[in-house]
């Protein structure tokens, strides 16, 4: 039986190999390790990644410099072993072992385990501080990884193991006799945590009691936050994919020493497979639907649960990633290289009715659309949010999340108007209380129809989040792409009784060179291009219900967060407009590059009294024409 997921001859060869194959994550690994030597920190998750933080000598784990409460939980995570005990493996230096000795004793030192700990604060809403569950969860992991990298080392003396063992026993204690609740994300860290130290220091008499509580939380756990559709059920990318990584690396441990878990798990773990892989662009990057970066590469996770469930077919459509070659060593590594190598996966198009999310496919565009209900604190207020790429080129995209600290970034990067979507009267769509808590009533939104076949992609959505203001504000939404036709339209329809104010948003990529300006004839367009790149994008609107020159079209500022804590600018084409009464706006999207035929739309006629779009349109030799109303959707085409 085994207490780990590598040997230590398995180990001291994944060191060998990361150190040449994954160069600059190995530099930053001696970096971080060389660092901590000498206490200083930058702590990841937190608003502050750009300097280094010294926090004395012997270390004082609940010294906060910065202004986020998150420095505090994560710093106590100690995720900084992990790179103590690789920068080990690789270069030797007892120093590392020694730093990893410092700051185990002198944690345990100041924080010895609460009595009488009151629950809520042990569980979630606990003042900043190193006994949250959550972060007890995760630092045995960190522990016990450093630990077993460095175990060839002689300063890992008898007392040491001794005092080793005594900190795990006190986890594992904490950790049995306050449950956080499994509906939470929170409730798996706890349990990953328990189920590793259940299996490390399994001669404990009470490890059969650690193990078979953390087996049974974590099937709980799935059965509560995995809804029919395999997604996690806060329907963000981040915390689906984050949860792969949670159930899966359990279950790989659970299999190598000797207590698996059950074929209903592994059904589980695998169904969570599809999600992920919808949401990878084209670009290798996934849409980061709410609390999410705008920056993350999914195949990774799909490489992961393939090598968990030893499935080639996954493993094959993911990607190179170092987490996994250090839970499956060098050989079993390179044979997902080789997978991988081999294979060309083909993606088309998916929905997940239930949930409300839809990504549609074809051989030049990826489109997401939103139709899906907030998914709780880590939501945003992002109803009928699209994303879209085209030619490999972002074009629509989600702004991130940037942080969890409660303010004005929080707050703007929850917002509607972060989104590509339309706020009505500078409202969100569901009321901002605070940064992990949405007010009442929350939107909701509803697929009314939904396509994609090999000439188009179309959906037809609408959201109550406007409805419940004192005048009802209804919003409903048509996307229509055309897959040999390069063009895509955006028809918002409002109707309300009194006069509001309605602004539409589109979050461009931060590399968009943007001109407005009125065409020939009398109309708002936006020409974007792109730095070493032939794509361009052109971007016309047309109104119905609306005085003539009322929709006023400006460029305005905004922001992306490629991974937390960090955000740069980038711009956002807006449209806005006083409204009453029945109302429609066309946005027509007309990609190119310099080997297309440019479309041009010849005739377009709205009618929001019948709810209803007609349009002509011109592309080389063809003519074609496009039909929309309540109920039907027609396409036709002809030559000239």
């Amino acid at each position: 039986m085994s207490d780990f997921y590598l040997s230590a001859t398995d180990l001291q060869r994944a060191a060998q190999y990361y150190e040449k194959h994954f160069p600059e994550e190995a530099r930053n690994s001696i970096t971080i390790a060389n660092r901590a030597i000498l206490n200083e920190f930058i702590v990841p998750y937190t608003n502050d990644l750009n300097r280094w933080i010294r926090m004395g000598t012997p270390v004082d784990w609940l010294h906060n410099p910065t202004n986020d409460l998150e420095f505090t939980w994560g710093i106590n995570r100690h995720w900084h072993m992990l790179d103590l005990g690789k920068a080990y493996l690789m270069k030797g230096n007892p120093l590392y072992v020694t730093a990893f000795i410092d700051h185990f004793r002198s944690w345990r030192q100041q924080n010895p385990v609460p009595v009488n700990l009151v629950y809520d604060e042990a569980v979630f809403f606990q003042k900043p501080g190193p006994w949250r569950l959550l972060e007890t969860g995760l630092r045995v992991q960190s522990w016990i990884s450093a630990y077993k990298y460095m175990e060839a080392s002689p300063l890992l003396d008898e007392g040491f193991q001794a005092e080793f063992r005594q900190g795990l026993y006190e986890h594992a204690e904490f950790l049995t006799r306050y449950l956080g609740s499994t509906e939470i994300n929170h409730a798996i860290m706890h349990m990953q945590g328990l189920f590793m130290i259940a299996t490390f220091y399994h001669q404990h008499p009470r490890s059969p009691h650690w193990r078979q509580v953390a087996m049974e939380r974590l099937e709980l756990c799935l059965l509560h936050q995995l809804g029919e559709e395999g997604i996690q059920v806060e329907l963000t990318t981040h915390y689906h994919n984050a949860s792969i990584e949670m159930f899966g690396t359990p279950y790989r441990l659970g299999e190598i020493s000797g207590h698996p878990f059950s074929a209903w798990y592994a059904r589980c773990l695998r169904q969570m497979a599809a999600f992920t892989e919808a949401l990878i662009r084209p670009d290798h990057q996934s849409t980061g639907i709410g609390d999410s970066d705008w920056v993350g590469d999914g195949r990774q996770r799909l490489t992961l649960l393939g090598a968990i469930l030893d499935d080639d077919d996954l493993m094959a459509r993911g990607t190179d990633s170092s987490e996994c070659l250090w839970l499956l060593g060098v050989e079993k590594y390179e044979r997902c290289l080789r997978l991988q190598a081999s294979s060309s996966p083909v993606l088309s198009s998916r929905a997940f009715p239930q949930t409300g999310y839809y990504v549609m496919r074809d051989k030049y565009q990826y489109l997401f659309f939103d139709a899906a209900a907030m998914g709780g604190a880590h939501g945003h207020a992002d109803a009928l949010n699209v994303e879209w790429m085209w030619k490999n080129q972002l074009f629509f995209t989600d702004t991130g999340r940037y942080t969890y600290e409660e303010g004005e970034w929080r707050r703007y990067f929850k917002s509607t108007r972060a989104h590509n979507t339309i706020t009505v009267d500078g409202l969100d769509q569901t009321p901002y209380l605070s940064t992990q808590q949405w007010g009442e009533p929350e939107a909701q939104a509803r697929t009314l129809r939904w396509e994609s076949n090999d000439r188009y992609h179309f959906i037809d959505a609408s959201q109550d989040g406007y409805t419940h203001l004192p005048d009802p504000v209804t919003h409903r939404r048509w996307m229509l792409a055309g897959v040999e036709i390069p063009l895509l339209l955006i028809v918002d329809w409002l109707e309300a009784e009194a006069e509001h104010t309605l602004e539409q948003r589109f979050h461009l990529h931060p590399q968009a060179d943007i001109a407005l300006r009125i065409n020939e004839a009398g109309e708002m367009t936006a020409d974007m291009s792109y730095e070493a790149s032939s794509i361009t994008l052109t971007m016309q609107w047309v109104t119905a219900g609306i005085g003539k020159g009322t929709f006023e079209l400006t460029e305005q500022p905004g922001w992306v967060s490629e991974v937390y804590g960090s955000k740069s600018e980038t711009s956002v084409i807006q449209g806005k407009t006083d409204f009453s009464g029945k109302v429609g706006i066309l946005t027509l999207c007309l990609p190119a590059d310099h080997t297309d035929q440019v479309t041009h739309v010849t005739t377009c006629q709205l009618e929001p009294d019948l709810m209803r779009l007609a349009l002509s349109y011109v592309q080389g030799e063809e003519k074609g024409y496009i039909v929309i109303d309540n109920d039907t959707l027609q396409w036709t085409k002809e030559k000239k």
